[in-house]
């Protein structure tokens, strides 16, 4: 069976039962953030990139409005149609962790389990509830599990701390992609790879730069074989594209890249000796 969690607003700037269209945007993008952070850890998939079909499943969430209250509802949705009446362990997991990480926030603590990654996702949920109320309860399953207020979360226990051993990387690119309610930009080189930039300096600006080649600054984040998936604290500079300002030279004849070509002369004669010559039509021959 699913599980529910519900997030009960105390304290908006809406009506009862009503939520800020801006507030409601940010807490689902960060609530499909976390899912999708957890889902990746709990199924064994890659820290970035499409998630694949099992993440997908684990992490698919619906969301709705309880009537009558300021109350999200995210429930796991699970194989959709035609799902099992029971949960599968990497749903079981997904649910155990989910409900750990959000009351971790209500509690101002990081847990040594959450990464990086899942941290910079976390900070982004503690962000959305600050801003949207002042108050939060917190139920699973319709059972109460934490109630806070929001002003006594602590952002700055999510974010990630750039280790001193850790040099800077630069990384130019294609900035392909950018969304400042969840506060994710992506990057990708000329052979493909792209890179996650999880929590950009001056996201708003820029994300202005959106479909132009970048320069990125910041820490280098690598999964477990070593492949670069995440650069973290970074900054965004514009970058020359490298196909601007190159020219194309008019076209060649066959004539001239033959006389500019290595090789004997074809109009030049050859110069043999009488002992050369007769040797050369000997085998021929003639």
């Amino acid at each position: 069976m699913s599980a529910e969690f519900e997030f009960h607003l105390k304290g908006t700037n809406a009506p009862e039962g009503q939520l800020d269209a801006d507030h409601l945007l940010a807490i689902v993008l960060s609530l499909k953030e976390v899912a999708t952070k957890i889902s990746r850890t709990e199924t064994d998939a890659e820290a970035v990139g499409r998630p694949p079909a099992r993440v997908q499943r684990v992490a698919k969430l619906l969301i709705g409005l309880v009537p009558g209250s300021t109350t999200v509802l995210a429930r796991r949705a699970g194989a959709g149609d035609g799902a099992l009446d029971f949960d599968l362990p990497d749903e079981q997991a997904f649910d155990e962790r989910f409900e750990a990480l959000v009351e971790s926030i209500a509690d101002d603590q990081r847990p040594n389990w959450v990464s990086d990654s899942l941290s910079l996702a976390a900070k982004g949920l503690a962000e959305s509830l600050q801003e949207a109320a002042a108050e939060v309860e917190f139920r699973v399953g319709g059972r109460p599990r934490r109630s806070f207020k929001t002003v006594d979360i602590h952002r700055e226990i999510w974010q990630v701390a750039t280790k001193q051993d850790t040099e800077a990387i630069t990384f130019v690119g294609w900035l392909y992609s950018a969304n400042l309610n969840s506060h994710r930009l992506h990057v990708r080189d000329d052979v493909g790879h792209r890179v996650a930039l999880p929590e950009v300096l001056d996201d708003a600006a820029a994300g202005r730069l959106l479909g132009n080649y970048v320069t990125v600054v910041g820490s280098p984040a690598h999964n477990s074989e070593g492949r670069l998936t995440e650069i973290l604290g970074a900054t965004i500079e514009a970058a020359p594209n490298p196909l601007d300002g190159g020219t194309i030279s008019d076209s060649v004849s066959i004539e001239d890249i033959l006389a500019s070509a290595p090789g004997p002369d074809p109009a030049a004669s050859l110069h043999l000796t009488d002992e050369e010559a007769e040797a050369f039509f000997d085998a021929m021959g003639l």
